[in-house]
């Protein structure tokens, strides 16, 4: 994650020795879809679990400020992943329990949340092909789920371990391909790095529980 930082950082400065675009941009609406690659950290016992893929849907407007730079806002239902396995025992300390049970557990817990990303967009080049853009988000906690080898699980604790509210930065990198005059393809790779900590309980050592998550996002964008 660290190497995406770098490599859209780098490409700031290009923006400088971009050309005008020779007719004004309409407003654009949007629809779109891709997958979450997430995860949490802060803690030790945050980072010992593993990023996990799931996905997003949401809905955008884009609104030009001038010919390369744009206002884009989206409003996103995504689901936060992350997974880990667990090694349970029965009776392994007491040597008077005739009976010994181990198992090992894959879990995985999926954060849900509507997030609200406000972008500045930035198109390289005189044919608008590639952009890059950044801004922040926020993240208004719906739900969690648990699952346990697969299984949903019962987890009414979980609505009160979360804050209802995340906060961070987001950083992307695209392409565009235009369709024809009012309709275009957009694929993008998106870092969301969260800043607030999200846990409403206490964590282990003073530490936290901050998200992060990369999306790869398709949409359709559209004109009136």
């Amino acid at each position: 994650m660290k190497r995406l930082h770098v490599l859209l950082i780098a490409l700031l400065p290009a923006m400088a020795f971009a050309q005008e675009a020779p007719v004004s941009q309409p407003v654009k609406f949007g629809l779109q879809a891709g997958a979450t690659y997430a995860g949490i950290r802060g803690n030790p016992g945050a980072e010992d679990n593993d990023y996990a893929v799931d996905y997003l849907i949401g809905a955008s407007i884009e609104v030009p400020i001038n010919e390369r730079l744009s206002f884009i806002g989206n409003l996103n239902y995504e689901r936060k992943s992350f997974s880990n396995k667990i090694v349970t025992s029965n009776g392994v300390n007491d040597p008077f329990d005739p009976i010994v049970q181990t198992g090992e557990f894959d879990v995985r817990a999926t954060l849900h949340y509507l997030s609200v990303p406000l972008n500045l967009k930035y198109y390289i080049g005189p044919s608008r092909k590639f952009y890059i853009n950044g801004g922040v988000f926020a993240g208004f906690f719906l739900d969690n789920t648990l699952r346990v080898d697969g299984d949903k699980t019962e987890d009414e604790s979980g609505n009160g371990i979360f804050k209802e509210f995340d906060f961070g930065l987001n950083l992307g990198l695209g392409m565009r391909v235009p369709i024809d005059e009012k309709n275009d393809l957009n694929i993008e790779l998106r870092d969301n790095l969260g800043l607030v900590n999200i846990s409403d309980v206490p964590v282990i050592d003073n530490g936290t529980v901050k998200t992060n998550s990369v999306n790869l996002i398709v949409s359709w964008q559209f004109g009136l």
